[in-house]
């Protein structure tokens, strides 16, 4: 089986889409689907069924789908590891960050530990909280970072804190506090249900009696930065963590509403499979139990 046939299935899947793969690939969507034949050849089966509303996998490809995730993901870092062995890297370490902690806090940290690590090589990847569990419990990550927590017989989960969301709006909104049933009036950018923040959000505006499918959608995201750029412009209000919202709460691009006194709590963990060693992982867990959160950017 070629493993470039895989991707090419892997992307379309993804995408629902044929000529997103290519794009994503540099590939012309001919090419893709000679891929997608020649792996279907080689499986014995047919993966995919083409509609109207684009590409859809058949119980075959799904099935196909779900390995091949584990299978690209690891061969990517095995070659990944082959090039640093080739330059003569002493240690590679990859990291696997939920969006917000990768793009937010991560990058300070990762500054430091450098500076104290000079000859570890480090990875990052930005993925949604399940999906970063599933590469540290496959092995094909060796650090994960989460929203909440999570831990099984072969995974360890270090507490990182607490931390806090907010409803936002642009720099010169008026109204800095709000009652509950102004919500109903004005737009919302909603951070995307795959986001695990999502469910919080969720069930702390129902715990406070406000049903989320009431409000005024305007968007969901899984890019907080795009939701940023929507509030930032004065299209609507949002609900972002705190560590996102720094620079635009100093620069006032943004600022923060109070809405009857809800608040918005959940906490980041480090995550690891504690079954394999590496000895660039275990630096990099010492660093963060001693100090490495003071670093957050």
């Amino acid at each position: 089986m070629n493993i470039e046939n895989l991707r090419a299935f892997y992307k379309t899947v993804y995408y629902k889409s044929i000529s997103s793969a290519a794009r994503e690939l540099y590939l012309s969507q001919p090419a893709i689907s000679q891929q997608i034949k020649a792996l279907e050849k080689d499986l014995k089966a047919t993966l995919l069924k083409r509609t109207n509303r684009g590409v859809f996998p058949t119980p075959a490809g799904e099935l196909v789908y779900q390995y091949a995730e584990r299978i690209l993901n690891l061969y990517d870092n095995m070659v990944k590891d082959l090039e640093c062995c080739e330059n003569n890297c002493i240690n590679r370490l990859t990291i696997s960050a939920c969006p917000t902690i990768g793009q937010y806090a991560l990058p300070c940290t990762l500054h430091e530990f450098k500076r104290r690590y000079k000859n570890i090589t480090v990875h990052v990847e930005h993925n949604f909280t399940p999906e970063v569990i599933y590469n540290v419990k496959e092995g094909g990550i060796d650090i994960g970072f989460i929203e909440g927590c999570y831990v099984d017989e072969n995974i360890s989960c270090i507490p990182l804190g607490d931390f806090k969301m907010h409803f936002v709006a642009s720099g010169n909104w008026e109204e800095k506090s709000l009652s509950k049933n102004k919500l109903l009036r004005y737009n919302f950018f909603i951070i995307h249900r795959k986001c695990a923040l999502r469910k919080i959000i969720e069930e702390t505006l129902l715990a406070h009696e406000i049903d989320i499918k009431k409000l005024k959608i305007e968007m969901e995201s899984p890019s907080i930065e795009s939701i940023k750029s929507s509030v930032a412009a004065g299209h609507g209000l949002s609900i972002l963590p705190y560590i996102a919202i720094k620079k635009e709460l100093y620069t006032k691009t943004l600022s923060i509403v109070e809405v009857e006194g809800i608040e918005f709590n959940y906490s980041y963990s480090l995550i690891y499979n504690k079954k394999i060693y590496k000895k660039s992982k275990m630096d990099f867990i010492d660093f963060i139990k001693n100090n490495g959160k003071d670093f957050f950017c």
